[in-house]
């Protein structure tokens, strides 16, 4: 009876112990549910980046903003060529990259450089005297002028933040070693939809101002 006793003296604390581990155990499985969802987003959004420069890289490279005249005998523009735009504006939407979110805010970006453009005196409007106002002097794809051979092979992601499991924030650069980010990177956005992630920011494209913004550069600076 002694030792019968003495055993069970000695269970007791260890059967307390089980006790508490099982009720952290909880916890314990939740960190590791938000973590396997972290890296399985991770690397969607990893993919999706990569897909999207080498398809701008190789496949159509000349997105942007295109300009109406009388080109190539006149290099006067006159706003927006419509045409032109909705059928990149098109082609944007078929790759199943960008979120609706995306593709609108494109599309006010362009609207207003054609509002803007229409209001501007001729000598704002001729691609002979250099980058136009309503151009940034990057690749607002990346941010960037210069770019290594393939960097989309080199992309990676960091410091990329959740929320409701349906959208994120995140910064790409090419050479990130042991999770550690170069002087160089860029911001973008993404968005589930459909059970799908697609960008919906891009940060080159936060460098478009307002009508207003080109009106007062405008009324600033004499050509």
């Amino acid at each position: 009876m002694q030792i019968s006793h003495y055993i069970l003296a000695m269970l007791l604390p260890i059967g307390m112990l089980t006790s508490c581990t099982n009720s952290e155990n909880p916890k314990i499985a939740e960190k590791a549910t938000i973590q396997k969802h972290v890296n399985a987003d991770s690397i969607q959004l990893t993919t999706l980046i990569r897909d999207i420069y080498e398809w701008h890289e190789t496949k159509h490279r000349n997105v942007g903003f295109p300009f109406k005249g009388n080109f190539p005998s006149d290099s006067v523009f006159t706003g927006i060529d419509w045409d032109a735009y909705n059928k990149e504006s098109e082609i944007f939407r078929q790759t199943n990259y960008f979120s609706q979110e995306f593709l609108n805010r494109h599309r006010a970006i362009a609207t207003t450089i054609d509002s803007s453009v229409k209001k501007a005196s001729v000598e704002w409007r001729n691609f002979n005297d250099g980058i136009p106002l309503w151009s940034t002097d990057a690749d607002d794809w990346c941010g960037c002028q210069d770019s290594p051979d393939e960097y989309w092979k080199q992309l990676s992601i960091s410091n990329l933040k959740l929320s409701n499991n349906n959208t994120a924030v995140f910064n790409w650069a090419w050479g990130i070693k042991d999770g550690v980010e170069p002087p160089f990177t860029y911001k973008m956005k993404a968005k589930k939809e459909n059970g799908v992630w697609r960008i919906s920011y891009m940060d080159g494209f936060s460098h478009y101002g307002t009508v207003a913004d080109y009106d007062k550069t405008m009324s600033q600076s004499k050509k």
